[in-house]
């Protein structure tokens, strides 16, 4: 099943190169209708739905939106960079692989005259100093928030285990600080374990599966930084009927997720909205080229997702999709003249 997702990631990364390459030959656009040049770390659940809401700003604004995947390898997302550079494009847009090597070729871009944004992956400052804005979650918020739900659930007390980002990766970062900022507080539950899942369903079904042998009825929690981590945390729990039994919290509400919350097995995740998020960075961009005055951080609170609201999220993004999608250039409009960007 590996091979063939990889394979399926393969196929689907060189389709878009050669898409991204017959429009990034077409003649240089003006300001209103810019050519941008958006870089993803992967296809991820949360990448392949924000491009919907990505797409529908660009169509809207009549821009045209060149998409590639760099599936986590930061070489070749510096080469998509390399690639906006040489044939000029207006902005360039990206989800970083890893936020901290990008400095040179963000320079290169300023130095070329074409302004750089960052989306969902939080950069230092040494790389954000030579772009114009950044748009994504507020990490550590999130963080925060999954791990102050589960001191709840466990009223205070027990032994919890945390499932990481692949570690060095902002988002890991900043999620691990919030959890541990949490966890400094409420001495009563114990960080028993915290190793990284790599965002991966298999990875955080084998950790989960090695942490209930070791700890057994001990086991109190389960902490994931992402969904996909959550969800595979939650298949190893039912293979020994503790499904819904050990609380397990999450973020990103992915579809899986908010299923998982649905159904109780999974008693709280963040929603991050891919299309709101990803779209809002080609609104800052278009409007930056147009010479409107944009914000320079665009941080979004991820709004908390229990079995009491779930359904409301579930509904705008997996319910009636297409409407959500539609509705979104003004309500990306309103957030940015409002500053509560996370609105919807």
């Amino acid at each position: 099943m590996a091979l063939v997702t990889s394979l399926r990631r393969l196929a689907g990364a060189a389709a878009l190169m050669l898409a991204g390459t017959a429009i990034v030959s077409q003649a240089h656009a003006d300001a209103q209708h810019p050519v941008i040049g958006f870089t993803v770390y992967e296809m991820s659940s949360f990448i392949s739905l924000g491009q919907k809401g990505a797409q529908a700003i660009a169509e809207k604004n009549g821009a045209t939106l060149l998409w590639n995947s760099a599936n986590e390898d930061v070489n070749t997302q510096v080469s998509h960079i390399q690639q906006y550079i040489n044939r000029k494009v207006d902005a360039i847009i990206i989800c970083p692989v890893n936020s901290s090597t990008l400095a040179p070729e963000v320079d290169a871009a300023r130095k070329a005259g074409i302004p750089v944004f960052f989306a969902n992956i939080s950069v230092p400052e040494t790389v954000l100093k030579n772009a114009v804005a950044y748009v994504g979650p507020d990490d550590v918020k999130a963080g925060e928030q999954e791990a102050d739900h589960m001191v709840k659930a466990l009223g205070g007390k027990g032994k919890v285990v945390v499932i990481q980002g692949p570690l060095g990766q902002s988002a890991e970062i900043d999620r691990t600080q919030g959890i541990k900022n949490v966890l400094a507080k409420n001495p009563g539950v114990e960080l028993a374990a915290i190793q990284p899942g790599n965002w991966l369903r298999t990875k955080a079904y084998s950790l989960t599966q090695d942490w209930l042998s070791r700890y057994g009825s001990e086991l109190g929690g389960i902490i994931a930084e992402n969904d996909d981590m959550a969800v595979g945390a939650i298949q190893a729990l039912r293979e020994r009927g503790l499904a819904g039994k050990i609380p397990v919290v999450g973020i990103d509400g992915i579809k899986d997720g908010m299923r998982a919350v649905r159904d109780g097995t999974l008693i709280e995740t963040n929603l991050q909205n891919g299309p709101l998020e990803l779209g809002m960075a080609v609104q800052v961009a278009v409007d930056h080229l147009q010479g409107k005055q944009v914000p320079r951080m665009a941080l979004f609170t991820m709004p908390e997702l229990t079995k009491d609201n779930v359904g409301h999220y579930y509904d705008q993004l997996y319910g009636d999709l297409p409407k959500f999608i539609s509705e979104l250039p003004d309500r990306v409009r309103q957030n940015l003249t409002s500053g509560h960007y996370s609105e919807q």
